[in-house]
């Protein structure tokens, strides 16, 4: 991926796609991208679901809604606000022609004639405010209704844990025969914990990850947690040790013992289509995998949530869904993810894995982002910020 990308953006071309770009980067590529291109003086279509990357580097927002595309002037914030009203205007639209219909209806008219008398008619008022009317006009079709695409997550509330709940003591970790990735490290959570682990990929934030989960044993040093803890852990292959050849409710029945409509009311909830809940698993794609396995989560009814690149198969509703989930929990969660907006929405404290071990950064995301640019000596373009280095002073030990 990065080999790619450095390809496209060495030969600059007249015309830049980029197609979920973010998905295999991490947050510091992403932050460099980002800032890159930013000052980018040719033409640029990117297709992604990162919000905070759409909202930094476009200019226009092209919707594709109900199978026609919608142009937008601005970034991705001004596109949601102008959105929420043009779909008012597309809802009152379609009432509009909806009783019309009825009203010709109830005038003996059979449906089908009501609908073609309707597109008629609707054409003849369009026809009315050009100045020149087209000779190949032909009737309109009739609006379809605005499409409503809701997703909600939730996390159950699990009881209270007094700490210490999970911690990792004087943890030292390397594979067989493999150099020494973490050294003496000293970490914890709690109920109330909200952790961001940043650093470059390749560096560890898995295998600390895995560490915590119990995953994977410590070479020296120990994991300690509460003997009532429950965990759960998501990440972007969490749909591979689905059962292919169940279906999702099928899966959940069997796993859970539960009815078959409550099976299908969870899947709902993460944002399955209805016709998915039916078909065996192997034939899902990835995102719809995604929430099936996030459903199953949901239900072990964890006390504290491991997430590692939880946005990578999800759309941006359902983003949003998993941060307001996040941030209603009650128990403790720790995440790895390159998706600014999941990491500021969520509120979460900065760890940055580096130099072998964990250390909470002093500062929001704005001072890390400031101060990542500069010891890759970038200039800044996006949120300016305080400019001092990225050193040992700027961590807790």
């Amino acid at each position: 991926m990065r080999v790619s990308l450095a390809r496209a953006l060495f030969l600059e071309p007249t015309l830049l796609l980029l197609d979920e770009p973010t998905n295999h980067l991490d947050l510091n590529a992403v932050i460099w991208l980002d800032n890159y291109l930013q000052t980018w003086k040719k033409t640029l279509l990117v297709v992604s679901h990162d919000q905070s990357f759409l909202n930094n580097i476009c200019t226009d927002i092209i919707h594709l809604d109900m199978k026609k595309l919608f142009y937008y002037k601005g970034n991705f914030i001004l596109f949601k606000k102008m959105y929420v009203q043009k779909r008012k205007e597309l809802i009152k639209e379609y009432e509009q022609q909806e009783k019309q219909i009825r009203e010709m209806k109830s005038q003996g008219m059979s449906k089908e004639k009501a609908e073609r008398q309707h597109s008629h008619k609707a054409l003849k008022e369009q026809s009315r405010k050009r100045v020149q009317k087209d000779e190949d006009d032909e009737p309109q079709e009739l609006l379809e209704k605005p499409r409503e695409y809701i997703v909600k997550f939730r996390f159950p509330n699990p009881p209270y844990l007094s700490p210490p709940v999970l911690g990792l003591h004087d943890v030292t970790f390397s594979y067989a025969g493999g150099k020494v990735l973490l050294e003496k490290v000293n970490f914890g959570l709690d109920m109330e914990s909200r952790v961001a682990v940043v650093g470059p990929n390749g560096i560890g934030k898995s295998t600390f990850l895995n560490l915590l989960k119990g995953e994977l044993s410590p070479s020296k040093g120990e994991l300690r947690k509460s003997p009532r803890l429950r965990i759960g852990k998501f990440d972007q292959h969490s749909g591979e040790h689905l059962f292919p050849d169940d279906t999702p409710c099928e899966y959940l029945m069997k796993l859970f013992n539960l009815p078959y409509e409550k099976s299908r009311r969870q899947l709902g909830m993460f944002g399955l289509p209805s016709y998915a809940h039916t078909i065996p698993i192997r034939d899902l794609s990835g995102g719809q995998k995604a929430r099936v396995a996030l459903a199953e989560l949901t239900l072990n009814n964890p006390d504290i949530l491991i997430l590692d690149e939880p946005t990578n198969n999800l759309d941006i509703e359902s983003i949003d869904a998993l941060a307001e989930a996040i941030k209603s929990y009650q128990g403790g969660v720790i995440l790895v993810s390159h998706d600014e907006r999941l990491i500021r929405e969520t509120d979460c404290e900065l760890w940055a894995l580096e130099k072998k071990n964990v250390r909470k950064f002093n500062g929001d995301f704005d001072d890390y982002r400031e101060k990542l640019l500069t010891s890759l000596g970038e200039a800044l373009v996006h949120n300016p910020s305080v400019a001092a280095d990225m050193d040992d002073d700027e961590y807790d030990d």
